[in-house]
C-alpha cells in the first residue's frame, strides 16, 4: 500500500498529529493503510481515523463497525461522530458536507492534519461539473492538495492517483471495504459524469485525466496570479467597505477582482455575467452616473470612483431610539463617543435625546445658514444617495439638534450653548470603522 503514496512535503510528514477521514469505502480504506505503511515502525505522528455517520443510510452502522474493525487491525483509535443533516436549504448533500467539516474542525488540534481520500477521478469530476456551471479559474483550478482547516490542515496525497488504482490495491492485498449504492445511481450529477459521462470519454480519449489535471493546474497558475494583484480595499466616509475602481484594468480583471472581493464575506453570489457588466460600466460610466448590482439582500453600486458595498438601510434600522449625552453606546449600528466642546457649541450632559433619521425630514437648517429641504442640503455635502434617507439626527425637545457625523444644526443662536464643563460633541463611527 505504501507505493499509493508520494513523498508527503516537510511541513505533513512533521506535523504533532494525523488525522484520516475514514468513511469505509475503498479510497479512504486505502488511504488508511498507506498511512499507516508509510510511517512504518516508527511512533511519531500518531494516527488517528475520524468517522461521520450523517444517519441517511440504513446500513450506516454497519459501515462504523467496518472502520471500527480497520482500526483495530492496525491499532489506530477511532472517533465516531454523529451529526443531524437537514435537508432544507442548499440541499442534503451540500448541508452533509458541511456538517462533515464541522466535524473535523472540532477536531483538529494546532497544526494537526487531516487526510482526505479525493483522487484523480474525483479531481475530473469536480472540474467537469464545474465547469458545466460556468466557474472562473479558481472552480477550474478543482480540488486543491492542501488548504488551511480551523487551527490546522486538510491534505490531499492522492490526487494523482486512480480511483481504479486504489481498488486494485486493496484487492491484491485482500482487504475489503463497504460499497455505497447510492454511489452507483445515476440520479445525482456527480454519479451521471462518473457512470455515464467519463466511460465514454475515455473510450475518445484515454489520457483524460492527465490533461484535465493538466488544465486544473493552469487555472490554478491563472487564478494565483490574479489573487496576487492587489485588492483596493477601503471604507467611504461612512464606513461601508469598498473597492478602489483602477481604471487601468479591463472589465474581466475587474469583475474577477470584485468575485475574489465578494467571496471573503458573502456565500450567495451574484452571476459572473453580472458582475462583469458592473465592472464594464464602473470603467465606462461617466461620474454622475451610479450603475448598480443587485442580488439577494446585496446592493453594489459605483459613487465617486468607488464600489461599494451599501449597508445603509441595515444600519439605520438598528440605530437606537434614545442616547443620554456624555454616555458611549455601542452596537451593530457603530460607536457613539462624546467629547467636551471647548467652542461653547454643543449639547447638555445628562440630557436624554432621540434619534431619528434624515427621511423624517423634511427641511433642516445649519448654523448660520438659511433653511433649506433636507434632500438639498445632503445632495451639498456630497452624501451619497443611498444614505440621504437614514443619517441619525439627535432631536432635543423635538427639534433636529445634531446630524451625525456632519455636526451641529440649528440656525444662528439655536445651539445649546452652554459652559465648555457641560458641553459635549457627539462622535458617530460606523461599525467597519473600529
Amino acid at each position: 500500500m505504501r507505493e499509493l503514496l508520494a513523498t508527503l512535503p516537510e511541513s505533513i510528514a512533521t506535523a504533532p498529529v494525523w488525522w484520516v477521514a475514514l468513511s469505509g469505502g475503498a479510497d479512504s480504506v486505502a488511504l488508511l493503510y498507506a498511512l499507516v505503511a508509510y510511517r512504518g515502525d516508527a511512533p511519531e505522528p500518531p494516527i488517528r481515523a475520524i468517522h461521520v455517520n450523517h444517519g441517511l443510510h440504513a446500513d450506516a452502522p454497519q459501515w462504523a463497525e467496518a472502520c471500527e474493525q480497520h482500526c483495530q487491525a492496525l491499532s489506530v483509535p477511532l472517533q465516531v461522530s454523529d451529526c443531524q443533516v437537514d435537508p432544507a436549504g442548499r440541499g442534503l448533500e451540500a448541508n452533509a458536507r458541511s456538517e462533515r467539516y464541522r466535524i473535523f474542525e472540532a477536531a483538529l488540534g494546532r497544526d494537526e492534519v487531516l487526510f482526505t481520500a479525493h483522487h484523480a477521478d474525483d479531481m475530473v469530476e469536480t472540474v467537469l461539473l464545474r465547469l458545466f456551471r460556468g466557474a472562473g479559474p479558481k472552480g477550474l483550478a478543482g480540488i486543491p492538495r492542501q488548504r488551511p482547516c480551523a487551527a490546522g490542515v486538510i491534505y490531499r496525497p492522492l490526487l494523482d492517483v486512480s480511483g481504479a488504482s486504489l481498488r486494485q490495491a486493496l484487492d491484491a492485498a485482500g482487504i475489503e471495504y463497504v460499497i455505497d449504492p447510492s454511489n452507483l445511481e445515476s440520479d445525482q450529477d456527480r454519479n451521471y459524469v462518473r457512470h455515464q459521462l467519463l466511460p465514454l470519454v475515455a473510450e475518445r480519449w484515454p489520457g483524460y485525466r492527465e490533461t484535465i489535471q493538466r488544465a486544473a493546474t493552469l487555472q490554478a497558475m491563472a487564478h494565483q496570479r490574479l489573487s496576487a494583484l492587489p485588492l483596493r480595499r477601503t471604507h467611504t466616509e461612512l464606513g461601508e467597505p469598498a473597492l478602489l475602481i483602477d481604471a487601468a484594468l479591463d472589465p474581466q480583471t475587474l469583475a474577477a477582482q470584485l468575485h475574489q472581493w465578494l467571496s471573503e464575506t458573502t456565500v450567495t453570489m451574484p452571476d459572473r455575467s453580472r458582475l462583469l457588466e458592473l465592472a464594464r460600466q464602473a470603467l465606462t460610466a461617466d461620474r454622475d452616473r451610479q450603475p448598480e448590482l443587485r442580488w439577494a439582500d446585496r446592493c453594489l453600486r459605483v459613487w465617486n470612483g468607488l464600489i461599494v458595498d451599501i449597508t445603509a438601510p441595515e444600519l439605520a434600522a438598528r440605530f437606537p431610539k434614545v442616547v443620554t449625552v456624555g454616555e458611549q453606546q455601542q452596537g451593530e449600528w457603530g460607536r457613539l463617543d462624546w467629547e467636551v466642546s471647548h467652542n461653547a457649541v454643543g449639547l447638555i450632559g445628562g440630557e436624554v435625546l432621540n434619534i431619528v433619521t434624515t427621511d423624517k425630514l423634511t427641511v433642516m437648517t445649519l448654523p448660520n445658514r438659511p433653511e433649506k429641504p433636507v434632500k438639498k442640503w445632503l445632495q451639498e455635502m456630497r452624501i451619497p444617495p443611498w444614505w440621504r434617507p437614514h443619517l441619525p439626527v439627535l432631536m432635543h425637545k423635538n427639534r433636529p439638534t445634531w446630524l451625525l457625523p456632519v455636526g451641529p444644526l440649528g440656525g444662528e443662536g439655536e445651539s445649546d450653548e452652554v459652559s465648555s464643563a457641560q458641553c459635549f460633541r457627539p462622535i458617530w463611527t460606523p461599525p467597519a470603522r473600529f
